[in-house]
């Protein structure tokens, strides 16, 4: 077991890593001045890949997060 922020963090970087490289220039979009988001695919995408991660780390790993 890992600190629950911790492990959410490390799935968040494997997942947002994967989606970058999968729509490169068309993962993000701008608003605002300076603020971008997931487009709509890229978000979907992400979602999928975030829970695959997961379950790896969860599965395979034998990784949990520590939840008080």
């Amino acid at each position: 077991m890992i600190d629950n922020s911790i492990f959410m963090e490390m799935v968040d970087e494997f997942a947002t890593q994967i989606t970058e490289m999968n729509f490169g220039a068309d993962t993000y979009y701008w608003y605002g001045e300076n603020e971008h988001k997931l487009t709509d695919e890229a978000q979907e995408y992400y979602n999928e890949m975030y829970s695959e991660y997961e379950s790896i780390l969860n599965n395979i790993g034998n990784i949990y997060p520590k939840i008080k």
